[in-house]
């Protein structure tokens, strides 16, 4: 895109030819004295740059038409910013227009970002122009051009696409940085964010764009609006890089040097804003856009530096921003000393976007940064939750081995003192049957069989034996089996499953189905269930079904067991689905095969 817009600029430098003018500092000369002067300076200049100036400049040039008929062209002076044009045309003592910063953007006699002055030059004749230039107390750089209309209007069209590509850009960056602010949830990111819109203020400011489209009528901001954004950028570029790279290594020092200049352009920054107009006062207007210049180096050289110690300690993406800022302080540099010390002859093409071009070069490495801290902000996100889940997985793990443990006690215990005892009661109790056989104990023989049968229940449950060795599937029958016997009722069994089931997976699948049937038998008052189990697409589908009276879903106290049953789902990173009515109730659980 850059090469792009090189080819655009050199398009647009195919116009004529700059034209010659003389340029001389105004000593409170009225007009009359102004054109006697300009008889005597020679028309010898193509460009004039004085840095900050102290003085009004009085320009004369001359036009002239050597053709038959009247020609009409455009004087472009290259500065959107000077704050008063007075125009004196062929020796007279009163301007025939006024244009510039000092007056509302709709006053101007030809409506463009750039201060144009429409010329009109008789046949085989010529105009005398005097103008008066003020630009006290700023930076004052023209390279002027006389053009015709249609060479305006093309140089106009590659400007404003050249101006459309760069603003684009930033707008996309903005867009990314606010992405990155939210998405990071880190202050670096809105800092990001807020740097390039005020450095994309900055350049619309610098092109003239804001006080054609934004602020057309505010005549005291104008004045302001670039020294005001100069600063806010610096403030944010400083704070940009102490937050993205805090100096917990290395860099202290020279954070303390940043925290410094940050303080201090805030200071400048807030005396702009004051209401008692600072910078009307020319001799402090100078030394405050020079001090601006120093902080501004200073800013540029401190973020070269800390960016360097920080890419030395060998800080991730230090590198990212120390070349970035490299390429941004390449051109930020020379075009200060040209602008403001040191005249190096620089056209006004490369003054215009060459700061631009410097930002997008920096923008683009910053927001590769920004993009790879997000990737790797993603991967410690990713390794953090692999791990809590990990952690949580084994406390998990052995609460369940804990519970299965008590399970197990509880289950020999019964089986074996409980079970035991019943075992040995009902066989006294058939030697009296035997002894006294007048004595009526077959009720007593019934109700301590039911009780050895209900503990056998209970062992079981407690502990499903031989779960390992026997499967899933036997177990989960022969409990069918001993249910089916107990209560009156059909049990329906499928089961379908290839791929090999861990043990843990086994045990808690083994809970959920016997919580399932265990509310069937005794709640559901069902004559006929369904208990499926199958294998598919990498999950494990379970269906419990019966046509009983069905649960009130939206009940605290639904469904005896159905929290311990949601409880295990969710420890397996399965769903669970529940559908009831008065005919029956259904039961959808999906659970992966390996979470």
């Amino acid at each position: 895109m850059i090469l792009s817009c090189l080819w655009l600029i050199s398009c647009g430098q195919k116009a004529d030819p700059s034209p010659l003018f003389s340029i001389f500092p105004d000593e409170n000369y009225t007009p009359q004295e102004a054109w006697a002067i300009s008889d005597t300076v020679i028309q010898d200049k193509n460009q004039f740059n004085p840095g900050i100036t102290r003085n009004q400049w009085w320009l004369g040039m001359t036009f002239t038409n050597p053709s038959d008929s009247t020609r009409q062209f455009l004087f472009v002076p290259n500065n959107p910013h000077i704050n008063r044009i007075s125009v004196f045309e062929n020796e007279a003592f009163t301007a025939s227009m006024e244009l510039g910063d000092y007056f509302p953007f709709e006053q101007r006699p030809f409506l463009d970002r750039d201060l144009v002055i429409p010329v009109v030059v008789p046949p085989a004749g010529s105009l005398r122009y005097l103008l008066l230039l003020d630009k006290v107390g700023e930076t004052f750089h023209i390279e002027p051009e006389v053009l015709d209309f249609q060479t305006f209007y093309q140089r106009k069209s590659n400007d404003t696409l050249v101006m459309g590509w760069i603003l684009g850009w930033m707008s996309i960056i903005f867009i990314f940085a606010v992405f990155f602010a939210i998405e990071l949830k880190a202050w670096s990111g809105a800092i990001y964010a807020a740097y390039v819109l005020s450095i994309s203020l900055w350049l619309s400011t610098h092109w003239g764009l804001t006080f054609q489209f934004i602020w057309p009528y505010q005549m005291d901001w104008v004045g302001i609006a670039r020294p005001f954004f100069n600063l806010l950028t610096n403030v944010l570029i400083l704070l940009l890089v102490v937050k993205f790279f805090p100096p917990t290594y290395s860099g202290k020092s020279t954070s303390k040097w940043i925290w410094g200049i940050i303080i201090f352009q805030l200071i400048l920054l807030l005396s702009i804003l004051l209401p008692w107009g600072i910078l009307e006062s020319i001799p402090f207007k100078i030394i405050f856009l020079q001090t601006t210049l120093i902080v501004s180096l200073i800013t540029s050289i401190l973020v070269l530096v800390y960016s360097f110690i920080q890419w030395r300690a060998k800080v991730p993406l230090a590198g990212y921003y120390l070349i970035g800022i490299a390429f941004l302080a390449l051109f930020g540099i020379v075009l200060q000393l040209n602008q403001k010390l040191i005249p190096l002859g620089i056209p006004h093409y490369l003054l215009d976007f060459g700061s631009a071009f410097g930002l997008m070069g920096e923008t683009g490495m910053i927001t590769a940064a920004f993009a790879k801290r997000a990737s790797l902000f993603k991967k410690e996100k990713e390794g953090l939750v692999i791990e809590i889940l990990e952690k949580e997985k084994k406390v998990a793990e052995q609460l369940i081995q804990v519970q299965e443990d008590e399970r197990q006690r509880l289950g020999r215990d019964l089986h074996d003192s409980i079970g035991g005892m019943l075992a040995s009661l009902y066989i006294k109790t058939e030697m009296l049957s035997d002894s006294y056989p007048t004595i009526p104990l077959s009720e007593l023989k019934q109700m301590i069989e039911q009780s050895i049968q209900e503990a056998r229940s209970l062992s079981h449950n407690l502990t499903p034996h031989y779960l390992e060795e026997n499967g899933l599937e036997n177990v989960l029958k022969l409990q069918i089996e001993l249910l089916s016997q107990k209560y009156p009722i059909e049990i329906n069994f499928y089961y379908q499953v290839s791929s090999p089931i861990t043990k843990s997976r086994q045990l808690i699948l083994y809970r959920i189905c016997n919580e399932l049937l265990q509310n069937i038998v005794k709640h559901a008052q069902a004559q006929e269930a369904l208990l499926s189990i199958v294998e598919q697409e990498g999950k494990i589908e379970l269906i419990a079904e019966d046509n009983g009276r069905g649960m009130d879903t939206t009940s605290p106290h639904s469904g005896i067991g159905l929290k311990n049953i949601q409880e295990r789902i969710r420890y397996l990173k399965g769903s669970l689905e529940l559908e009831s009515n008065p005919t029956g109730t259904t039961l959808t659980i999906l659970i992966p095969l390996h979470a």
